[in-house]
């Protein structure tokens, strides 16, 4: 048998990416894909008044829209880096390992080729970090060529926000993990520099507007599915989220939190926008016509009455 020969050699790959690096980036990019449609959905409102028919409405805003899909393969993407990068970033990158390195000099990371989007989906399966289903991989298939289709301008469809929000809601539940990717996008956005400049308690729940766009698109089965939290029960008023939402001025409802356990006896609500637990009391509401009887922090948690 041939002995193996090899060459010591002291040059390193450094600059290494760590796994946070990768899920900031696949975060930061799942956040603009969706905001890119919350910011232009404003402008659905409109079109009954001058008679526009909403589907002319998003044709006409395709760039916006094959933007939002490319930014959401691009956190797909960095999302499985992520993954693999736990057991080691070196198996990131493509090509021979004898070739990685520059004689007698370090090499960066970022100068090496890193394996393509097909290569990574294997890895993520083959080191045991996930199972992908004939479903999904032929969603993420179809979501492949979409975005090579966009990127050469040769897509010759027109991309709707459903189909965006479909393949997010795919994405999240068999692939990101339920909850996983809220707590995340939570996380990115309480982290940002300017971050509370106005009011931190009320920027803290106007995440809720993310919950109500997802639920408008994909319903409260889907939307509380990718939450980890049933929100076909019965909703209530968050009692801190709705009020620091509102308490200047009228911004939206925060009524996303539920009994744990779901029973006509519970005394614990738990609200998904601020991941909190509060002790609630059952009796009924002061408010004439109101039939609530879930009461918390001085409000029926139905109608958001002050009770006495």
């Amino acid at each position: 048998m041939a002995a193996l020969s090899f060459k010591a050699t002291s040059s390193m790959i450094t600059n290494r990416p760590s796994p946070e690096d990768f899920e900031k980036q696949s975060i930061q990019y799942l956040i603009q894909s969706l905001d890119l449609i919350i910011k232009n959905s404003e402008g659905e409102e409109f079109v009954d008044m001058v008679e526009v028919e909403i589907d002319d409405y998003w044709k006409y805003h395709q760039g916006i829209l094959n933007n939002s899909l490319t930014l959401l393969f691009l956190s797909l993407e960095n999302y499985l880096k992520k993954e693999i990068c736990t057991v080691s970033p070196m198996l990131l990158v493509a090509g021979e390992p004898k070739k990685w390195a520059k004689k007698n000099s370090d090499r960066k990371f970022s100068e090496l080729f890193i394996h393509p989007f097909d290569d990574l989906l294997v890895l993520y399966t083959e080191l045991g970090l996930g199972n992908i289903t004939e479903q999904t991989a032929s969603k993420l298939e179809e979501f492949r060529l979409k975005r090579n289709q966009i990127t050469h301008g040769v897509l010759e469809e027109h991309i709707t926000p459903e189909y965006i929000l479909e393949s997010f809601y795919i994405f999240m539940a068999h692939i990101w993990g339920h909850r996983q990717w809220w707590d995340q996008l939570k996380k990115h956005i309480y982290n940002e520099p300017l971050f509370g400049i106005y009011d931190t308690d009320h920027e803290k729940a106007s995440v809720t507007t993310y919950i109500d766009f997802l639920v408008s698109y994909l319903g409260k089965s889907k939307t509380g599915e990718i939450l980890g939290v049933d929100l076909k029960q019965r909703n209530y008023f968050c009692p801190s989220c709705h009020y620091w939402l509102n308490h200047e001025y009228e911004v939206t409802d925060s009524k996303y939190a539920v009994l744990k356990p779901n029973s006509s006896s519970s005394t614990n609500l738990y609200c998904v926008i601020c991941d909190s637990n509060y002790t609630v009391f059952r009796k009924k509401c002061e408010e004439e016509g109101c039939k609530g009887n879930v009461i918390g922090e001085g409000y029926c948690l139905t109608c958001f009455a002050e009770q006495s």
